[in-house]
C-alpha cells in the first residue's frame, strides 16, 4: 500500500493571502497561530516537486532529429512492426550503456531475446516477464514509483490486440501522471497507435528481405524511417483521441 500526500493549500488559486480568511470570526491571535502552523508544516513536509525533464538520446537519427531523443518525464508510444520494435529496444540498450544509466524492460509476451546485446547493457537492465498485457501495465506502475530508472520500456507488440484493447484509458493516464514525477523516459511499444494520453507518438517503418537475417542490427536500424508526432501535432491514422492533436506534422526519414 502506498500513501499519497495531498496539499490542499496547493489547490487554492494563486494570490490568496497566507493567513486564514478574516471572515471566519476567529480571534486575530488564533489566525496568526494557525498561519504560522501552516508555514511550519509546509517547511517540514514540503509538497513533492516535479523532477526536471530533459531528453534521453536514442542514437537513432530519425528519432533524435525532431526533439533530440526521448522525452523524460513523459509517456511515448512507439508503433510499428515487431522487427522494428526489436531493433529499437536493442538501440535503447546501446543508449543505456552509453549513458551509463539504469533501465527496465517489461515484456508482456516473453519475446525478448538478449542474444547479441552488449554485456555492459544487460548488467544495467531489469527484465520483467509477464503473463499478459494487464500484468505488464501493473509492473510498469510499480517500476515508475522507484525513481532510479532512466528508461522504462513496455513491450506490447507481441501481445494479442484484444488484451491491449482491454486496458482502460485511465491506466495510461495514470502512468503518464506517475512518470511526470520522475526523470524517467517511458516508452510503450504497440503494434498500432492505441495508447491514450501519450505525449509523443513515434511510427517506425522498415522493409527487409530474408537476407536481413545475415546483417548487423545496427545497419538495419540505420535503414529504418520514423515519423515523430509530439503533442499538439497531427495524430496517426486511427489513433484514439486524435482531436487533441493539431494538424502540424513532424516527419523525418533516415
Amino acid at each position: 500500500m502506498s500513501v499519497v500526500a495531498i496539499d490542499p493549500w496547493a489547490m487554492l488559486p494563486e494570490g490568496l493571502p497566507v493567513g486564514l480568511p478574516k471572515g471566519l470570526g476567529l480571534p486575530e491571535a488564533t489566525q496568526e497561530r494557525l498561519s504560522g502552523l501552516r508555514l511550519l508544516l509546509a517547511e517540514k513536509y514540503p509538497a513533492a516537486e516535479r523532477k526536471p525533464g530533459g531528453i534521453l538520446p536514442t542514437g537513432l537519427a530519425p528519432v533524435d532529429a525532431v526533439e533530440g531523443g526521448l522525452r523524460r518525464a513523459a509517456l511515448t508510444e512507439l508503433s510499428g512492426g515487431s522487427g522494428a520494435g526489436a531493433l529499437f529496444i536493442h538501440a535503447m540498450l546501446r543508449a543505456v550503456s552509453r549513458e551509463k544509466c539504469l533501465a527496465a524492460l517489461v515484456d508482456a509476451a516473453r519475446s525478448f531475446e538478449p542474444e547479441g546485446c552488449a554485456p555492459s547493457a544487460l548488467t544495467r537492465l531489469l527484465v520483467v516477464l509477464c503473463e499478459d498485457a494487464a500484468q505488464a501495465v501493473k509492473a510498469v506502475d510499480l517500476l515508475l514509483r522507484d525513481g532510479n530508472l532512466s528508461l522504462v520500456l513496455l513491450d506490447l507488440q507481441s501481445a494479442p490486440l484484444r488484451e491491449i484493447r482491454r486496458i482502460h484509458a485511465g491506466a495510461w493516464h495514470r502512468l503518464q501522471r506517475l512518470v511526470e514525477q520522475t526523470s524517467s523516459a517511458l516508452v510503450v511499444l504497440t503494434p498500432q497507435p492505441m495508447v491514450e494520453g501519450a505525449r509523443v507518438r513515434i511510427a517506425l517503418n522498415a522493409q527487409w528481405t530474408l537476407s536481413a537475417q545475415r546483417r548487423w542490427r545496427q545497419d538495419l536500424a540505420a535503414e529504418m524511417s520514423a515519423r515523430v508526432f509530439p503533442r499538439h501535432c497531427a495524430a496517426l491514422g486511427g489513433a484514439p483521441g486524435g482531436a487533441e492533436w493539431q494538424t502540424r506534422e513532424e516527419s523525418v526519414s533516415a
